[in-house]
């Protein structure tokens, strides 16, 4: 950081003074931190039996038409649940088990009963790993099977202790597989189906008794029905569908509006519109959304209702970017020293004949500064004071044990100096491509440097950056 090029007398170097710029060029960023890279490692959940499609099979082990033959599976006693089972849509290649869930594999559950058993398909994507905290998702690396002893075992590939070298894989394990972190992990590694609670909904285009009409072209008779005979209650939500519905029909965004519907007079009713809309539709902890919300219309007893669905990804978030942490810096500021003048905030006393209105003078400690502003031409400069002694590559920052403050200083009409503390300072010139400054550092973080350059002292500004490496 020392940049020591020559000593001249102040007032000599002030006389034939150059901006800063002119004279030294910016500090090169220095690393502070380089990158800390993970571990790639394999995470082992359950391990299922293996069911294979299978020409000839007896009709009752294979439930599910067209689906795999579970004539070898073994069920577990019903007091324990359900089994477990990998089924294979096509023969496996090699030792693995992966591809496209329901077409080239699916997992079942397989429930005894009295005459054999019950099958049943898994929608999503399902399985019982659980990453342990200190690991993270890959990027394309899903739950495959490995095949061994007519067992499937779930396994994800993940990065444990940080983000992986190269954003892409293919990844190669590294040491021996991990077993689930159990309930200390991460959520279950699966896609669900988030769904909320049933709203009441509104709809048009069809004929309506006209004690359960809104707004002319609106019908609600199960939310109508309800506030009849529930008199306690004052209002309740409603969703409008703009478009004639039937059960099993998706809307998404405009396709709907939401309403309040409230009592009007003696047994009639109204729908205002809500100022904001209202969602009961929450992700899982640890699960996010993989879809835009949709709304369900489903047919009840009583009519038809609402349901906010969307399918929500689960596990293990997605790995860190690896970043590196550089120091970079900014345009040198001039650098007042007033050690040996504390109280440099009351001034010093102007004579009377300079007027009560006007500005107080700096104190004498500021009286280079003055020549600074005018060997440069400036009216105004932000400086950083000393409080305390300091020698060059000395830091200043906030709890550091050199104290500082950064000051405005004003040359005024009369040719006095004016100082200003000021509370804050954000150099807006420290910059570097495809890095962002670090937010919640260390104190050390950002600040000062001070430096010599002409045999003067200056104060650099300087903040840690936070670089990906990819």
């Amino acid at each position: 950081m020392t940049n020591i090029r020559f000593w001249v007398p102040f007032s000599v170097a002030l006389a034939v003074f150059l901006p800063a710029a002119a004279w030294a060029q910016r500090p090169q960023p220095v690393l502070v931190e380089p990158a800390r890279y993970g571990t790639v490692r394999a995470v082992e959940g359950a391990d299922l039996q293996v069911a294979a499609q299978r020409a000839g099979c007896p009709v009752k082990y294979q439930p599910i038409a067209g689906g795999p033959c579970f004539d070898k599976i073994k069920l577990k006693p019903a007091a324990q649940g359900e089994t477990r089972v990998l089924g294979l849509n096509a023969p496996p290649r090699g030792t693995w088990v992966s591809g496209i869930y329901g077409r080239d594999y699916a997992v079942y559950d397989l429930f005894p009963t009295a005459e054999g058993f019950q099958a049943r398909r898994i929608e999503f994507t399902t399985s019982d790993v659980r990453v342990p905290r200190d690991c993270y998702a890959l990027a394309g690396e899903a739950v495959e099977y490995a095949l061994h002893d007519s067992v499937a075992t779930e396994t994800q590939v993940v990065s444990c202790g940080g983000g992986p070298r190269t954003p892409n894989g293919p990844f190669a394990p590294d040491g021996p597989p991990l077993r689930s972190g159990g309930a200390d992990g991460w959520h279950r590694t699966e896609t669900v189906r988030a769904a909320g609670p049933a709203r009441y909904l509104a709809t048009t285009g069809g004929d309506c008794d006209p004690q359960f009409s809104l707004r002319t072209a609106w019908c609600a008779e199960p939310a109508i029905r309800y506030l009849q005979t529930h008199p306690d209650e004052k209002e309740l939500d409603l969703i409008a569908a703009q478009q004639p519905v039937k059960a099993g029909d998706v809307l998404y965004g405009k396709a709907i509006d939401q309403w309040v519907l409230k009592r009007k007079g003696d047994r009639k009713f109204k729908a205002d519109a809500r100022w904001f809309d209202k969602a009961y539709l929450n992700s899982a902890d640890g699960c996010r959304f993989a879809e835009e919300v949709g709304w369900y219309v489903e047919d009840r007893s009583d009519g038809l209702y609402i349901v906010e669905k969307a399918v929500s990804t689960c596990g293990a978030p997605p790995a860190p970017v690896p970043t590196e942490i550089w120091e970079a810096y900014g345009e040198d500021l001039f650098l007042v020293d007033c050690s040996d003048r504390r109280n440099w905030r009351d001034g010093r006393p102007r004579h009377t004949s300079d007027g009560k209105d006007s500005p107080p003078e700096a104190a004498e400690c500021f009286d280079p500064a003055r020549d600074y502003l005018r060997s440069q031409g400036l009216r105004r400069a932000t400086v950083v004071v000393l409080n305390s002694r300091v020698v060059v590559d000395d830091r200043l920052y906030d709890g550091s044990y050199n104290r500082y403050d950064v000051a405005e200083v004003t040359l005024n009409s009369d040719k006095s100096l004016s100082a200003r503390r000021l509370d804050s300072y954000l150099p807006s010139d420290i910059y570097m491509s495809r890095c962002s400054q670090m937010t919640g550092g260390p104190s050390q973080s950002k600040g000062f440097v001070v430096t010599r350059s002409m045999g003067i002292r200056w104060a650099t500004p300087y903040r840690w950056m936070e670089c990906p490496v990819y």
